[in-house]
Formats: structure tokens, C-alpha cells, sequence
């Protein structure tokens, strides 16, 4: 299994939500900007965080543009896009531990795309990975 610990901001506002089994969730993307000048680019993780994590999350009011650094599992995840044709990949990570970095002020969205809307259903994800790209350096994944 891999880990990560990586930091990034939040891309929107999320809630407590609570799973069939009675298990508090919360699911949200992060972004992370990677390389300099002309190369720079941004990264999305899906962030899933499970009970206690997630009841934290929202007591210590997490929201969009919170900087924050993440640890946790990192799963490279196959799902159905919006069409319920075309399959894609995304990057997930399950949480572990986070905290706020000091002095990470907020900010609205990335600088150089929109951020994805992640409060819809798990098969309804498809703007978490803009232009079907994991990092946008890569070969493509084969598939």
C-alpha cells in the first residue's frame, strides 16, 4: 500500500455526511501545485476521511481554500464517468492524519483551472481529474 503526505487546499465547502453502515464521512478534493514557471501544474487528490477524522474536519471548520497537509493511503482508482460509459482514473486518498499549515491563507481555486465540485455522488465525480489527466505529466495509463 502506498502512502502519501502531500499538502494542499481544499477546492469547496463540505459537510458531515453519514454512510448506509451509520459511519461519519467526509469526501472532498485537494489540490496541490506542482513544478515552477511554465511547467507548473495542478494535481487533484480525492480525500476521503472516516469517524473521527471526519468529525474533526468539520469542528476545526475546514472549508474551501483551507491549506492543509494530508497523510494517508494512496489508491490510484478506476470510475465511471458522469456518461456511465466511459471510465477514468483518480487519484484517492484515504485519511490518516491532516493539520493546517501555518500561515496558509485562503484561496478561492486553483490559479489555472477551475476547481471540481466534489459534493455529488462517488459515480458522479467526473470533474475531480480535469482533461482526464492525473498529473498532466505522464504517459497515459493504459486501460
Amino acid at each position: 500500500m502506498s502512502q502519501i503526505l502531500t499538502i494542499g487546499r481544499v477546492t469547496a465547502d463540505f459537510e458531515l455526511q453519514t454512510s448506509t453502515n451509520g459511519v461519519p464521512y467526509v469526501r472532498f478534493s485537494l489540490y496541490e501545485r506542482l513544478g515552477y514557471g511554465e511547467n507548473a501544474r495542478t494535481q487533484y487528490l480525492q480525500v476521503w476521511a472516516w469517524r473521527e477524522d471526519a468529525t474533526r474536519l468539520i469542528k476545526y471548520k475546514v472549508k474551501k481554500g483551507s491549506l492543509l497537509w494530508v497523510s494517508g493511503s494512496l489508491e490510484l482508482e478506476t470510475y465511471q464517468k458522469r456518461d456511465a460509459t466511459t471510465k477514468d482514473k483518480r487519484l484517492k486518498v484515504t485519511l490518516d492524519n491532516w493539520g493546517f499549515v501555518p500561515g496558509g491563507k485562503a484561496s478561492a481555486s486553483p490559479p489555472d483551472t477551475e476547481a471540481p465540485h466534489v459534493s455529488t455522488p462517488p459515480d458522479d465525480v467526473e470533474q475531480a481529474v480535469p482533461d482526464g489527466e492525473i498529473d498532466g505529466d505522464r504517459e497515459p495509463l493504459p486501460g
